[in-house]
């Protein structure tokens, strides 16, 4: 019962606290690639760009040597502030919208056909999207003073989701754009409070997404898990702040490697050489079966007692950490009423019978 089974009197804070990640050194980057600031995954290969001042060219790394690969040159294209990878499947979008003084009316993103990643040619001409934001007049530059910076997008559902680095408010602004050659207009959908500056997102096969990002000073890194969001409304799931335990670390990409692996890209400083890392993400135990079934648990997020609906009355409950570690075994009472033990504000997950089924069910707690 030791480890996060921890007193109330232990005065933990209202907000949400999670599972700080400790990253695995993958390999070092060679020099050229100093300044990496998106990664992208895909079949087996690991893609990366670099930011401000750098060749309008994309590079294959090995994850193991950090040797580069492949170079893919894109023609009619320019770095002026290349910030992020994504891709939707088809396409491969590159977006060159970094803005650190507010100032940029150039704001693009250039496509190509996601095939051009593993094809023969070491050049590819692409598309440009051109955008401004909707809500952007005044272009005054403002270093390290804007709203209307970014360095992190993802690509789905014919639409690119753009997410602000907020210098101001250290917030971010989620921003929607057809994913479609042209000029087009950035409407600003939501904002978030990442409690921090965001430099990079990717999303899973499963729909989980997740935000890198540092404080204002570039020092201390932070990953979001936002699970299960609801459609385009890309924070309505479940949200946590997971701090990374290597400091200082200017992290600026992030890719998936696999359900629950991430890939994290950082940039030289004088404390920290270009390195690729490796996290392991609590991401969670999924049963989409109990989902199918609609099993309610609630209150959400729960306190001393929570209520699963359903749940065989006097049979053993497990309350185990997102990473599966086993914390304790409670007894499910009558009506699907369970009596907590204290628990440490954070996400956990119970492993119970309901209707003579085991399924493993989220569990948030709060104070």
């Amino acid at each position: 019962m030791l480890g996060r089974l921890l007193f109330a009197m232990a005065c933990a804070p209202l907000m949400m606290q999670a599972q700080t990640l400790t990253p695995v050194l993958l390999t070092e980057l060679p020099l050229a690639q100093q300044e990496v600031s998106g990664i992208l995954c895909v079949d087996g290969m690991t893609w990366i760009c670099l930011d401000s001042g750098n060749p309008n060219r994309l590079y294959q790394v090995d994850t193991v040597s950090g040797d580069v690969l492949r170079e893919l040159e894109l023609t009619n294209a320019s770095n002026v502030d290349w910030e992020e990878l994504t891709t939707d499947g088809e396409w491969v979008y590159v977006g060159d919208f970094g803005n650190n003084a507010g100032a940029r009316t150039d704001l693009r993103v250039y496509r190509f056909p996601l095939e051009a990643l593993s094809g023969a040619s070491d050049v590819v001409e692409v598309d440009t999207i051109r955008f401004l934001y909707a809500d952007q007049s005044d272009f005054t530059p403002v270093y390290d003073g804007t709203n209307w910076d970014a360095e992190a997008f993802l690509a789905f559902d014919d639409s690119l989701f753009l997410f602000t680095k907020n210098w101001v408010d250290e917030r971010t602004h989620l921003y929607v754009i057809p994913a479609l050659p042209g000029d087009r207009v950035a409407v600003r959908r939501d904002e978030f409070d990442t409690q921090g500056l965001v430099t990079g997102a990717a999303r899973d096969a499963q729909g989980d997404i997740v935000l890198l990002g540092h404080s204002r000073e570039g020092t201390e890194p932070f990953v979001w898990t936002m699970r299960s969001p609801t459609g385009h409304a890309l924070f309505s799931g479940t949200n946590t702040r997971h701090p990374i335990a290597l400091s200082p670390l200017q992290a600026e990409a992030i890719g998936f490697l696999a359900h629950g692996r991430s890939i994290i890209g950082n940039e030289r400083t004088l404390e920290q050489e270009q390195a690729l890392w490796t996290v392991t993400l609590p991401v969670g135990i999924r049963n989409t079966e109990a989902a199918s079934k609609a099993v309610r648990v609630y209150p959400v997020p729960a306190d001393r007692q929570v209520h699963v609906e359903g749940a065989d009355p006097g049979r053993p409950a497990r309350v185990l950490e997102l990473n599966g570690t086993y914390l304790g075994t409670v007894t499910v009472g009558a009506e699907g009423m369970i009596d907590l033990p204290p628990l440490v504000p954070g996400e956990y997950v119970l492993d119970l019978s309901i209707r003579s089924e085991r399924f493993r069910l989220p569990l948030m707690i709060s104070r």
